[in-house]
C-alpha cells in the first residue's frame, strides 16, 4: 500500500558537502523531496526536518517541527539528546522509513497493510471509544481480558504506542473495514519470551463476525510475520471452550499443542 503522508524533507545541514551528498545518495523518489531550510519559506506541515547540529535540532524542535538528526564523519561526537531519531547512510533509508519517522514524531499512526476489504493500522487514542463498544459483548469478555478504566487505558495505549510500536514495529493493530471506514476489531502480533515466536491476537466486533474478516486479516498478518527477521513461528492462546477462535486457528493451518493455565491451549504455525 502507498499511503505516504510525508511530502518534503527540509535539510538544515551545516556542512554543504554533506548536504550535497545527502541529496545525491538518497533514492530518486526521495531526492526530489529534499529542500534546504529557509525561515522565510517554511514550515510545511507535511515535512520532516533533518539537521546535523544539536543547536540547530533544538531550535527546530522548539518551533514545533518534527526533527531527525543526521550523523556523519564531522559530527559523530555531537550530543543529540533531544532528538528521537538519528539518521546515517541516507542511501539505505527508504521513503517508507522517512514516512514512518515523520509519523512517529507527529503521533500519527502507521498504516501496516491493506487487504481486499480491510485496512490494518496502528491504534490511536481516538479508537478507544469504538473498542469499548466492541468489548461490551459477553462473547468477548468471556474469553478476553477487559479493557482498563478509560484513564488507565489511555495511559496504557500511549505507552504502547511509544514503547511497542516505535521500538518493536509490531503489536496489536486497529482493523478498519474499507466499505464504510468503520473499526471492526483489533488484530496483530506481539513478540513472546521466545525470540523466534510471535503471538497472534484477535478480537472482532459481533456485527462483523462470520464474514471472513478475521481470517482475511490474520492471513495477511501471518504473511507479514514471515517477513520479520528471525521469526519462524506464530502462536495463539485460545480457551479450550472457545470454538469460534479454535475454528479460525484451524483455517489458518495452526495446530493445537500444549495446555496452558486457565483453560488455555497454545496453537502454533511454523512459518
Amino acid at each position: 500500500m502507498n499511503n505516504t503522508i510525508l511530502n518534503k524533507i527540509i535539510v538544515d545541514i551545516s556542512d554543504k558537502t554533506v548536504e550535497k551528498a545527502f541529496k545525491e545518495d538518497s533514492a530518486e523518489n526521495i531526492s526530489g523531496r529534499i529542500f534546504p531550510y529557509s525561515e522565510d519559506s517554511y514550515p510545511f506541515s507535511d515535512s520532516l526536518y533533518v539537521c546535523d547540529t544539536p543547536a540547530g535540532c533544538d531550535a527546530l524542535i522548539k518551533k514545533g517541527y518534527p526533527v531527525a538528526a543526521l550523523v556523519h564523519d564531522g559530527n559523530r561526537d555531537a550530543d543529540f539528546a533531544n532528538v528521537k531519531y538519528i539518521l546515517e547512510q541516507p542511501e539505505d533509508i527508504s521513503l517508507e522509513d522517512y514516512d514512518h519517522i515523520y509519523r512517529r514524531i507527529c503521533g500519527l499512526p502507521v498504516d501496516i497493510m491493506e487487504t481486499e476489504r480491510l485496512i490494518i493500522r496502528e491504534t490511536i487514542l481516538e479508537d478507544l471509544d469504538r473498542f469499548y463498544e466492541i468489548y461490551d459483548d459477553p462473547e468477548v469478555i468471556s474469553f478476553m481480558e477487559p479493557l482498563f478504566p478509560r484513564e488507565e487505558e489511555e495511559v496504557y495505549q500511549q505507552n504502547y504506542i511509544r514503547n511497542v510500536y516505535s521500538l518493536l514495529g509490531i503489536g496489536l493493530w486497529t482493523v478498519i473495514r474499507k466499505e464504510d471506514d468503520s473499526i471492526i476489531g483489533r488484530i496483530g502480533i506481539e513478540y513472546t519470551t521466545k525470540e523466534s515466536d510471535v503471538e497472534l491476537g484477535f478480537v472482532v466486533d459481533a456485527q462483523a463476525r462470520r464474514q471472513g474478516y478475521a481470517y482475511e486479516a490474520c492471513t495477511a498478518i501471518i504473511d507479514y510475520a514471515r517477513t520479520l527477521n528471525g521469526v519462524d513461528r506464530v502462536t495463539a492462546r485460545v480457551r479450550n471452550d472457545n470454538k469460534v477462535s479454535q475454528n479460525l486457528c484451524k483455517k489458518l493451518n495452526m495446530v493445537p499443542g500444549r495446555e496452558l493455565n486457565d483453560g488455555l491451549v497454545e496453537w502454533t504455525l511454523d512459518l
